[in-house]
């Protein structure tokens, strides 16, 4: 979640709505609707081919752009929360609390929050491909050089620059989607792409922990660097030159569009809610990798970075979150999966680790399905300048994760695992609680239509 709008990703066109109504209400969408693709930065328009042309029939980028696309999925997502896995082992390293070490997150995702709002804007005025090649090229450098860290203040300022390139890697990949693949193939598309983040995700800290099992964590970044790197070759040559892509005027238009929505009250509420979400699903498997480290678990480094696959749940739930919401709604769908997370965060308590694999699962699956909802309300709630809308819920998004890997740092001191569920149980409960008063229907909210977006990988 793992995960992703800047990345704003249309996973399927989606109606808000039965039985109960809800905001943006519209006739049931089939798999041959348009969806609502918007570019990235505020008031960008949207350009076919040629004028008056339909896109839906323009030819389609072939299949080694398709691969490229899933790369840049994976890259997104690949080192976002690499050292989660690794806290343990860098405790013993260089010898810090356990509220210094989850810095190591909380200053990457920081990174990604603050350059979130701009990268789309940056993206709109130089282009496509061109962003997306150099953030990769800076993500991969900075990976890798993160190795030669002697403390752990000089590993923080690596993970900050690495956080300051990422956003640019979904931020220009999505807008590409949008731009160069015709409409009807774009759920697909961004099918791959989800499936890619998802992956990368989970594979980022896969690998970190079993190289570093057989080696060293500085080794660790070397080879994940080395891995962007390959991606990076690979995009270049599978991914084409931009067709269909006009550069905005200057980047203060289209930065314009922030504005209105700082003023918008249900689309604040909908930035709590995200910042909620991750808050939550860092809290959790931040500190869980110590829960597990210890005793009586005792799991090593290969079993801790094993713990990681319960992230590809997502790859089978978010698809499902639209038919989801359009059998249910979307608020009972939100408060639904927040009562499965919290359930499987209960399920962490028990003493036996079959029960706690089950439970961090079930809070996974709840929490991929819940950032399914909140996302798809910020185009419907935003109105206008929708991308940038998307950009802001991105910012609070990587917010929640950043807190939530620092703050429960105190409980944990006090109260080890037991007090870092309860926070979580504390949090899911407000945003369920916020979702079901923010999302209420109001009366001219009939006949609006939304798409289910996501920022990605968690």
């Amino acid at each position: 979640m793992n995960s992703t709008s800047l990345a704003t990703t249309v996973v399927e066109p989606l109606s808000i709505g039965a039985p109960e109504p809800a905001i943006g209400t519209t006739t049931p969408p089939s798999l041959d609707a348009r969806p609502v693709i918007d570019r990235i930065g505020a008031g960008a328009p949207r350009r076919a081919a040629t004028p008056g042309a339909d896109a839906s029939a323009a030819p389609m980028p072939g299949w080694r752009a398709r691969v490229a696309v899933v790369a840049a999925g994976m890259c997104a997502f690949f080192t976002m929360y690499v050292t989660q896995g690794l806290l343990p082992t860098l405790q013993g390293v260089f010898h810090a609390s356990v509220a210094e070490l989850s810095l190591t997150i909380t200053f990457t995702t920081l990174a990604v929050a603050l350059a979130a709002p701009f990268s789309g804007s940056l993206s709109d005025r130089y282009g496509r491909k061109p962003v997306l090649l150099f953030s990769l090229a800076g993500l991969s450098l900075t990976t890798a050089l993160a190795a030669t860290a002697g403390s752990l203040h000089a590993l923080l300022a690596w993970r900050l620059l690495e956080g300051l390139f990422i956003p640019g890697v979904f931020t220009a990949t999505v807008a590409y989607i949008g731009e160069e693949w015709p409409a009807r193939a774009v759920p697909a598309v961004t099918a791959l792409y989800i499936s890619g983040s998802v992956a990368g995700g989970f594979l980022g800290r896969f690998i970190a922990g079993m190289v570093t099992a057989h080696w060293d964590w500085q080794a660790a970044f070397v080879v994940l660097g080395a891995i962007n790197a390959i991606f990076l070759l690979l995009i270049a040559r599978g991914l084409p030159p931009s067709r269909r892509f006009r550069p905005s005027a200057n980047l203060r238009a289209s930065l314009a569009g922030l504005r209105p929505h700082v003023r918008n009250p249900k689309l604040l509420g909908t930035y709590a809610i995200g910042f909620g979400i991750l808050f939550s699903q860092v809290c959790t498997f931040t500190y869980v990798s110590f829960h597990l480290a210890a005793a009586p678990y005792r799991l090593d480094l290969r079993q801790l970075s094993l713990l990681f696959t319960v992230y590809l749940v997502g790859m089978l739930v978010t698809p499902l979150a639209g038919r989801l919401a359009w059998r249910f709604g979307q608020r009972r769908v939100f408060v639904a999966a927040m009562a499965m997370s919290s359930m499987g965060m209960l399920l962490t308590l028990l003493p036996t680790l079959p029960d706690i694999v089950l439970g961090l699962t079930m809070s996974s699956a709840g929490v991929f399905v819940a950032q399914a909802m909140a996302t798809s309300q910020v185009p419907v709630l935003a109105r206008q300048a929708r991308s940038s809308a998307v950009g802001l819920y991105v910012m609070c998004y990587y917010l929640g994760g950043s807190i939530g890997a620092f703050a429960p740092s105190l409980v944990w001191e006090q109260a080890g695992w037991a007090g870092c569920v309860a926070v979580v149980l504390v949090m899911q409960g407000l945003i369920a609680l916020a979702a079901w008063t923010v999302w209420r229907p109001a009366a001219g909210d009939a006949g609006r239509s939304a798409t289910v977006q996501a920022p990605g990988g968690l």
